[in-house]
């Protein structure tokens, strides 16, 4: 893979580059993908002959990890800190063909960082390549000579870059340097599939790939904190990749992944999602800031489940991840393989029953945690289930191995056994970076005391006086009686005295299923209710694996009244015409919930009153024309509503902080789901954070936001608020307003001027905020015959906000873009917000310009995504996205009544490619 230096123009291949034919992005500017357009490479991977890089690439790392002077480093350099100042460089380290060039570009464009290349580096300063400079002076003096250049590198790039290392700099000398690097800064080893690197390579068999990421899979581990496994890109997408650009297809469908420059999509979306969990919370941006459950800790709020899922089911590839994640609000990875059937009448402890961490074990569970990250959106809890053998010296290593491993693909979640001792929990817990630690103690049934014990107490008090972030505590139920037991001991956990973390706690087994179902914390749930009954009667009664779905505990609350049924409606003048109500009932019905939402047509608010006064009123939707005119009749606004100046959610309130102020925070989530009189309606604007959803999933990595990025805003409405603000969240510095009424422009301008002008509040504008240049600027564009400014750069987003379809005696408007404002080399997006047809000329002319980089998205990918935001301000829990997704498309039908099958077809064929 080519390289990325800095201050150079240089290509680099894409993450799937697995043939010559691969996307390529040029670096124009050191910190961001530049401007010129993305292409077919046509050039091979390497200046010279790739077996022969590979046969030198072995031979450095056969060297580097056997005898003297390089010792094969231990798996315990895992130990090494996670904690770093927020500013600290960071390294991608790995072999050829792992992609770690081009996940260095992303995260430069998205964290505004500077990539530098140890092997540039080294070519600039000795004016040879590695393998120039090792033929002309000898492999003693340029391992000499490449430890003075990382060394060097490392020192003066110590803060605020990102620095790729590859096989050249492996040298003893060099693991010694990254090792001690990785005590302050984040070393991060890029792991991929055998086969992707086989094929980028090009080396004749794939079994010498396997031989190499065996030899330097200990290597690059042992001078690495964390590891990132880059998943390739599903076959169609590859074949897709390398079609020609005048063979792509000119009516691209939107959410379709045909464009290279598309391919890399959902790879960026996952590894910047893995970068903001490894550096300071709040100090990196979130992929997700606008979701209102994305502020809100999962343990902090109540009724929540975990989806437990064996490593041994995952491994197979076969499991649907995303639909196993419906209804919850963490998927739990279960290293439930660790100890292997006995034979032979072997020991249980006997060494050979359980399973070391080796190179290639190791690569499967990164390869597992990864799918799931990349298929999920909520967090994920690593657990490596201990049996009943723990306190076995063997098993304890081999335990602590996997934990040690699971540490390195930051998980938000992990587990540590508490029969542990005292000095293996606290290593293991300085070592955890921004992981939250769940101190987890399971009993079997020999040996299980009554929750009634002291023993219960001290097992919590010991995980939190260890520092542990949570606790779990469980036991097979012998009888009924021990679902009140729990309850009772649940009670002694609130009333002790000193500080106190969350507590799950339930009985196992299908007698203690009443205490999953009340349990108020990351609750262990099932997938398929068959999973127990599957073995004997008397495991199925005993069994630690939980027995309850999600569907089945949530339908249990609203069964035994602790949620009550909600009425809730999307209220607007043409509001028949809604998709809402069939996508949110879809959901309701998926989680188990007996809500209903309706729609409630209407000239006038008038009657929203009588919807309030109803006690099972559970929200509402608000739509045309009621967005701005519903403002007076809330009595508190979401900072976003307020700065947008418009409202199209309404949210209950029914309990008033103790000084009779509204709550927006926590308390708003905790109290939904639960009939009783309305105090008050909180105001919230989710419009702009379905277009800022739309805006970030069509806009290809080489239109990532940057400082000179333009934007245009079509309308000066409610919605071309939203459209506004949504940009501003996104960092966007030039945004071009342009509507047919001139005034009415130059109020939102004036509007907006106002909310960016002076220091603006990191909480309201946080991209914004990082950015330290210059505040947003706003420019209109009075008719379709301006130039487009100069001194700005052609816009590579553009949100259609004005109507498509007949507004009483008012035609449809038929707005075409002007041709003179369409020249960005990469393309970019295009958002149109309607969706009562799907055939708008504004739409029609971008998708002929798909083969220039153009990505369309129009209101059915808008819909669904306010509507997440919508059901998690509902309901408090995250939203079935695919789900939604479907119903929309499945119940679309256009002005006319009728629904373009294959259009509709081919856009549901293609909801699996799209990021969760």
């Amino acid at each position: 893979m080519a390289s990325v230096a800095v201050g150079t123009k240089r290509t680099f291949a894409a993450i799937d580059g697995e043939s010559p034919a691969t996307t390529k992005v040029w670096i124009a500017e050191p910190a961001s993908i530049g401007p010129q357009a993305l292409e077919e490479r046509r050039s091979p991977p390497f200046s010279q002959n790739s077996r022969d890089l590979f046969a030198r690439a072995e031979d450095q790392l056969s060297r580097s990890s056997s005898g003297p002077p390089t010792p094969t480093p231990s798996p315990h350099t895992a130990d090494l800190s996670r904690s770093f100042d927020p500013s600290a460089s960071m390294v991608l380290i790995g072999i050829r063909g792992t992609g770690k060039s081009t996940l260095a570009v992303i995260a430069s464009a998205a964290f505004q960082r500077r990539v530098v290349d140890a092997d540039d580096s080294f070519q600039e300063t000795t004016g040879h390549s590695s393998a120039a400079y090792r033929k002309i002076y000898g492999a003693v003096e340029h391992n000499r000579r490449q430890e003075e250049v990382l060394r060097s590198v490392l020192s003066v790039h110590d803060r605020g870059y990102i620095i790729v290392c590859s096989t050249g700099s492996m040298e003893h000398s060099g693991q010694a340097l990254l090792r001690e690097y990785a005590k302050t800064h984040p070393v991060i080893h890029v792991v991929r599939d055998p086969k992707s690197i086989h094929q980028y390579l090009k080396v004749s068999e794939e079994v010498k790939v396997q031989s190499l990421l065996a030899i330097s899979g200990s290597i690059f581990r042992g001078c690495s904190n964390y590891e990132f496994y880059n998943l390739s890109e599903s076959q169609q997408n590859l074949e897709v990749q390398h079609l020609e650009a005048q063979e792509l297809p000119q009516d691209l469908l939107p959410g379709q992944k045909s464009l290279p420059s598309m391919t890399l999509k959902r790879a960026e979306r996952h590894f910047l999602r893995f970068i903001t969990l490894i550096m300071a919370k709040g100090k990196m941006p979130s992929l997700e800031p606008a979701y209102p459950l994305s502020h809100v800790s999962t343990e902090l709020r109540k009724y929540t489940y975990a989806i437990a899922v064996p490593l041994s089911k995952l491994i197979s590839e076969t499991l649907d991840i995303e639909g196993l994640e419906v209804g919850a609000d963490a998927f739990e990875v279960v290293i439930d393989d660790i100890r292997r059937p006995c034979r032979n009448a072997q020991p249980a402890w006997s060494p050979s029953s359980y399973q070391n961490l080796t190179p290639a074990r190791a690569d499967q569970i990164s390869r597992t945690l990864s799918r799931v990250r990349r298929n999920t959106i909520v967090p994920i809890i690593f657990h490596v289930s201990t049996g009943t053998e723990s306190a076995h010296a063997d098993h304890r290593s081999i335990y602590l191995e996997h934990v040690r491993h699971g540490l390195r693909l930051a998980p938000e979640y992990a587990t540590i056994d508490l029969s542990l001792d005292n000095d293996t929990i606290l290593h293991i817990l300085s070592t955890k970076g921004y992981t939250k630690m769940i101190g987890h103690f399971s009993a079997s049934r020999d040996n299980a005391p009554d929750w009634r014990d002291p023993f219960w107490i001290k097992k919590y008090k010991k995980a939190r006086d260890l520092g542990c972030d949570l606790v779990r505590l469980t036991r097979p139920a012998l009888s009924m009686n021990d679902n009140l037991a729990i309850q009772l001991f649940r009670e002694k956990v609130e009333n002790l005295t000193g500080s106190r973390i969350p507590l799950i706690s339930y009985n196992t087994g299908h007698l203690g299923r009443f205490s999953l179902c009340f349990n108020e914390t990351l609750t262990g749930v099932t997938h398929d209710p068959l999973q127990c009954a599957s073995t004997k009667l008397e495991s199925f009664m005993d069994s630690p694996d939980p027995c309850v779905t999600t569907h089945e505990a949530t339908s249990a609350l609203y069964a035994s009244f602790v949620f009550d049924p909600m009425k809730i409606y999307v209220i607007g003048a043409s509001a028949g015409y809604s998709l809402s109500p069939a996508m949110h009932n879809a959901a309701y019905k998926a989680f188990g919930m007996p809500h209903n939402y309706q729609t409630h047509q209407t000239p006038s608010l008038n009657s929203l009153r009588t919807l309030v006064n109803d006690p099972y009123f559970g929200g509402a939707s608000v739509s045309l024309p009621f967005k701005l005119e519903v403002i007076s009749l809330t009595h508190s606004l979401s900072r976003h509503a307020r700065a947008i100046g418009a409202v199209n959610t309404l949210i209950p309130v029914r309990h008033l902080r103790p000084d009779g102020s509204i709550p927006d925070d926590i308390s708003l989530f905790n109290e939904r789901n639960r009939a009783g009189p309305v105090k008050a309606l909180y105001g919230e604007n989710t419009d702009w954070i379905g277009i800022r959803a739309c805006i970030r999933r069509g806009l290809s990595p080489a239109n990532a936001v940057k400082p000179k990025t333009s934007g245009v805003v079509i309308g000066a409405g409610g919605m071309a608020r939203a459209a506004v603000y949504a940009m501003l969240h996104l960092g966007v510095k030039n945004i071009v307003i342009f509507n047919r009424t001139l005034a009415n422009a130059i109020k939102l301008v004036v509007h907006f001027t106002r909310l960016v002008s002076g220091s603006p509040d990191p909480g309201l504008l946080p991209s914004a905020a990082a950015v330290q240049d210059t505040q947003s600027k706003f420019h209109i564009l009075e008719s379709r015959e301006d130039p487009w400014p100069e001194g700005l750069r052609f816009p590579t987003i553009i949100v259609s906000c004005i109507p498509t379809h007949r507004l009483g005696e008012k035609p449809a408007p038929n707005f075409t873009f002007p041709t003179q404002w369409i020249k960005s080399p990469t393309g970019g997006v295009l958002v149109e917000i309607a969706y009562r047809t799907l055939k708008t000329p504004l739409l029609e002319q971008f998708r002929a310009a798909a083969h220039q980089g153009w990505i369309c998205m129009d209101g059915l990918d808008l819909l669904p995504e306010q509507g997440f935001a919508q059901f998690e301000l509902f309901t408090g829990r995250r939203a079935p996205r695919r789900l939604m997704r479907e119903e929309v498309l499945r119940c679309y039908r256009d002005e006319e009544g009728q629904s373009d099958l294959e259009v509709i077809q081919t856009r549901l064929d293609h909801v699996d490619d799209q990021e969760p």
